[in-house]
């Protein structure tokens, strides 16, 4: 009988931590995250193709960022945030133009000023709070 009872328990606490387990939902993203994520890709994967001489995929990938960014920034309230995000617009496009004549020295400093202007994003703005 006390076999029994311990391994109703058992299978109770088990069904239970399974059940609690699949109940577990990842939180959904803000917009502003699901915008800055895909940032982050664009610049990643520029990196990443700049370093294997893929310039048509940078032109691409800047091109999608430049324009992401140049709508986003138009439309921002804060002249510190529309400020950056436009300068990430220009810059964006400085590297879609370079890596179009495969400037490989160029996209670099370029991807280096995207870079720079997102730290500053992250410093004045986003960790400020």
């Amino acid at each position: 009988m006390k076999k029994i009872m311990v391994f109703l328990f058992a299978a109770i606490f088990i069904v239970a931590v399974l059940a609690f387990a699949a109940e577990v939902k990842k939180t959904e993203l803000r917009p502003t995250q699901i915008v800055m994520q895909a940032r982050a890709a664009w610049l990643k994967a520029m990196s990443k193709n700049l370093g294997d001489g893929n310039f048509p995929a940078i032109v691409k990938d800047a091109n999608e960022l430049a324009a992401q960014t140049k709508k986003i920034g138009d439309g921002l309230a804060n002249p510190l945030a529309k400020d950056i995000t436009l300068a990430i617009s220009v810059f964006a496009n400085e590297a879609s133009a370079a890596a179009t004549k495969k400037d490989a020295a160029t996209v670099k400093v370029e991807l280096g000023a995207i870079k720079a202007k997102c730290d500053e994003c992250h410093a004045k703005i986003r960790d400020k709070k």
